[in-house]
């Protein structure tokens, strides 16, 4: 069978790193040059340069060109890919991306970040993934609640662990990374209940509040309302997007409430709470001598306008270590328990 021309060029290019034309961290010819020397079109050469880099063997960095990693064509153990669809919460997937890298690659697997964008019918390109899965993808982590990644992985074979929340539609999942928040909502309701605080809104993006800490909340005397963002399949997502619905959500509540205020604010994303605590400045609302705002943050230090605010924590560094653990140990042929996403609150001072 005739070789695709992107398969003719990567060839070559591997042969040349392997014999040490180029030294890691030193620029490989841009695309234009590389076209001129192989006769072949862009494309062509644009899907040789990341067949390299979904092998490890070179980093492709925006305004500097295609980098050599310096590993051996044949040093990988395998290949392990991280897919998401996050785009309206991207700094927690972007960090836990980094650290997953380090871990698989120190241990000798290489690590690709695959994201996957959705179409306005609802639908998502697969065609990055079905790339990896080419390539001989050995093992995925995925974040994301798509049906159609899971399709993919099962057919190809692929065995893969999956977040916690994804798991009715994902159910042939090695392991499920589970979320570990129970001491989290006990601290929250802990400093509800010396603040005297009785009443919580929670704006959240169609999701439902864990059932036991629903009935924490009760247990403790504490009333909750929910105010739901809604989004559909044609929602271009952006943190702008997320910040704006946070700042209506909280304008509908209040008007519907007549402007009463909860003791406590919930917000299902730092965004949301950017935008919902933008809301309530602008309506006069002292943060948090009038309303406590609560977040959990995916963001880190990007929140919040100088405003006090609490926080759920997810750590992304201690997640990626433990996801990066358990994967290599089951790659590896070794027994492991799957890692928990250990998540705390963090009060306000």
């Amino acid at each position: 069978m005739k070789k695709l021309e992107s398969e003719r060029i990567a060839e070559a290019l591997k042969g040349e790193l392997e014999a040490g034309r180029w030294k890691a961290n030193e620029r490989l010819p841009s695309v234009a040059e590389l076209r001129e020397r192989f006769a072949a079109g862009e494309y062509a050469v644009r899907s040789a340069l990341h067949k390299l880099r979904d092998e490890g063997l070179a980093t492709i960095k925006k305004h500097v060109g295609v980098i050599p990693t310096g590993k051996s064509v044949f040093a990988w153990k395998g290949h392990v890919a991280f897919v998401h669809t996050s785009t309206n919460s991207a700094y927690f997937p972007q960090r836990l991306s980094v650290q997953l890298a380090r871990r698989f690659e120190a241990a000798g697997w290489a690590m690709q970040s695959v994201f996957l964008e959705a179409n306005s019918d609802g639908q998502i390109d697969v065609d990055p993934l079905m790339r990896h899965v080419a390539c001989g993808l050995s093992f995925a982590v995925v974040m994301s609640e798509f049906r159609q990644i899971a399709e993919l992985l099962d057919m190809a074979g692929v065995p893969y662990v999956i977040f916690d929340g994804y798991t009715r539609v994902f159910p042939n999942a090695r392991a499920v990374i589970k979320n570990d928040i129970a001491d989290s909502y006990a601290e929250l309701i802990d400093f509800m209940r010396k603040r005297g605080k009785k009443t919580m809104l929670e704006v959240d993006i169609e999701r439902r509040m864990d059932r036991s800490f629903k009935q924490q909340l009760s247990n403790a005397g504490i009333s909750v309302r929910r105010e739901l963002c809604k989004f559909n399949n044609e929602t271009v997502f952006s943190l702008r997007f997320v910040r704006e619905q946070g700042y209506r959500a909280v304008e509908r509540f209040l008007a519907r409430a007549g402007g009463r205020l909860p003791d406590v604010i919930l917000f299902d994303d730092d965004y949301l709470a950017l935008g919902g605590t933008l809301a309530l400045l602008a309506m006069g609302v002292r943060i948090p001598q009038d309303v406590s705002v609560v977040t959990y943050a995916n963001h880190d230090d990007e929140m919040l306008v100088g405003v006090p605010c609490s926080r759920i924590e997810n750590n992304p560094v201690a997640l990626g270590d433990g996801i990066a653990n358990y994967v290599v140990a089951l790659l590896e042929g070794r027994k492991a328990a799957p890692p928990r996403n250990r998540l705390r609150f963090v009060a306000a001072v």
